[in-house]
């Protein structure tokens, strides 16, 4: 029996809450990881330099400049997300 149009619909378009909402969580929740490991990366860093340890401050530099271009790839993927135009 095909439904007739009277019947309600569920949202389950691109512009659901739901979707909405597990969207927010998800960039949320990866916001907190991204600013973490920039925080720990420039204390890290800082940490390095104050005690003159070039062996474990290569490592710290190499850290935080992971950490940056995670950053940047995270607004990058926010701004893909909030695009209106989806393939």
């Amino acid at each position: 029996m095909p439904p007739s149009a009277e019947e309600p619909r569920r949202e389950t378009g691109p512009d659901s809450p739901l979707r909405r909402a597990l969207r927010a969580i998800v960039l949320g929740t990866t916001l907190l990881f991204v600013i973490a490991a920039l925080a720990i990366s420039s204390a890290l860093v800082v940490y390095t330099a104050w005690l003159h340890d070039l062996r474990n401050g290569l490592f710290a530099l190499l850290f935080a400049i992971l950490s940056a271009q995670i950053a940047l790839n995270w607004l990058l993927w926010k701004g893909d997300e909030d695009d209106p135009e989806e393939a």
